[in-house]
């Protein structure tokens, strides 16, 4: 699962925009359907130019305007000497990806009160999967372990980073390592909050997800 590189990546460039984009869309959902549905119907039945927000099982596709890649000051196919540019550019038509999907659980003791965020969303060129974990900041640390079970495979996903608003843990996936979260029938988030030193485990329902990911992919390309 790990792929070192682009989890550096995403740690280093990445923690601020998600902060504020992993946000709840706050425009109204554009043809909004009812989420008691079937998922895969819902998932399917969402157009391509699809903006706002849809429940699709448990789960929420949130997704925004398109917005494309900036290009480089000076960016070409070329320069004055007739060298070629350093860097391969971004595919035809690419735009920067706009959905990500998220389930949110909140407090017992205060249901507006958000304990943990579990957002997937998709990154650069290739369209690698990303899982994004957001912990009030009272709650975990830097290098706090979380795990993050589906079905019988353990992931480690540790806390990367804090801010003063929250923490957050980072994890790209392997293609390969994709269909174990599509195909997952059980989820469980597992942890150990800094002030209590008390386990944490917190089950994550899976309905809609396989789902939800493919309206996401199919959008997003």
């Amino acid at each position: 699962m790990r792929n070192t590189v682009l989890g550096g990546i995403l740690a280093a460039v990445l923690v601020g925009g998600l902060f504020l984009a992993s946000q709840t869309f706050k425009k109204p959902a554009v043809g909004a359907m009812d989420a008691s549905g079937d998922p895969n119907q819902i998932a399917k039945a969402l157009r391509d130019d699809f903006i706002g927000q849809q429940k699709i099982g448990d789960w929420l596709l949130v997704c925004g305007p398109v917005h494309e890649l900036p290009k480089a000051p000076g960016s070409g196919s070329g320069n004055s000497a007739g060298t070629a540019p350093k860097e391969a550019p971004p595919p035809e038509h690419w735009h920067i990806p706009r959905c990500r999907v998220v389930y949110s659980i909140h407090s017992a003791s205060g249901p507006s009160q958000e304990k943990v965020r579990i957002t997937f969303r998709e990154f650069g060129f290739k369209r690698v999967l990303a899982l994004f974990l957001r912990f009030p900041p009272d709650d975990v640390t830097t290098g706090d372990a979380v795990a993050l079970d589906l079905d019988k495979t353990e992931w480690q996903v540790p806390i990367r980073t804090c801010a003063r608003v929250a923490c957050l843990s980072i994890q790209s996936i392997k293609f390969a390592d994709v269909p174990v979260v599509t195909g997952a029938k059980s989820m469980t988030l597992k942890y150990t909050p800094s002030g209590t030193q008390e386990k944490v485990t917190m089950p994550v329902p899976t309905t809609g997800l396989a789902a939800a990911l493919g309206a996401m992919r199919r959008i997003d390309t």
